[in-house]
């Protein structure tokens, strides 16, 4: 007896099947791009592509290890048979992705604040430790609106917006802290490129924490380039 099923499904995650004919062909379709495969059956050369997927299963009676024929007392339970399943997987959603830039925060603190230092210590511009607290409020405070904006816009255009805000604020600031127009068109530069790092950063998912680590180590080593000359004992 052959037996033909074709349905429609909308606002499923996930879809399993647990075949129990002696020949069982089962094809979904889907306009997702990131599927996940799990189950005991796995399809037969999935095609997966920017628009969608196609996977076909073909299960035989040998797979499923029992009988064609079979009493209710010889039924397997629902749990012990085979089952093909697939998962409809969301990459990188919006929160996963403000997550992802707050631990990059430090990147931020870390270089602006050492900007600061080094106008201080070699450009001669007093800096307060309240001036700095300020600084650091303005860059915690782009996460915030981030994840404000993100929920209503999109990442992307919430990353613009917030960076944009975040960029206009500090450099109005520090130009009149550090003095000169000049020196806030720096840390407006910095901030601008520290920004645009991080939204290639959270672009990419396999190499995000190698290139972070790179950048790190960049830095560390331009400060201490320019710092190496500097007596810290007789300014401490």
């Amino acid at each position: 007896m052959r037996v033909s099923y074709d349905y429609q499904l909308r606002g499923s995650g996930s879809l399993a099947l647990a075949p129990q004919g002696g020949d069982t062909a089962w094809v979904v379709r889907s306009s997702w791009a990131n599927p996940s495969f799990q189950g005991d059956l796995l399809p037969n050369r999935p095609s997966v592509s920017a628009n969608g997927f196609t996977a076909t299963w073909r299960v035989g009676n040998l797979a499923l290890g029992r009988a064609l024929v079979s009493t209710d007392a010889d039924a397997p339970e629902v749990g012990a048979v085979p089952q093909a399943r697939v998962d409809l997987v969301t990459p990188v959603d919006v929160y996963d992705q403000v997550n992802r830039s707050v631990k990059y925060g430090f990147l931020f603190i870390g270089f602006t604040f050492m900007a600061f230092l080094m106008f201080d210590l070699i450009g001669g511009a007093r800096v307060s430790a309240v001036e700095l607290g300020l600084v650091g409020a303005g860059l915690v405070l782009f996460f915030v609106m981030l994840l404000a904006f993100a929920e209503v816009t999109g990442f992307a255009l919430a990353y613009v917006v917030a960076a944009g805000a975040i960029i206009g604020l500090l450099t109005a600031y520090s130009s009149a802290v550090l003095g000169s127009r000049r020196r806030a068109g720096f840390i407006a530069a910095l901030l601008v490129a520290l920004y645009g790092v991080l939204y290639v950063l959270l672009s990419l998912e396999a190499y995000s924490l190698l290139i972070g680590s790179l950048m790190l180590f960049a830095a560390l080593a331009a400060v201490m380039y320019l710092t190496r000359g500097i007596d810290w004992a007789r300014r401490g």
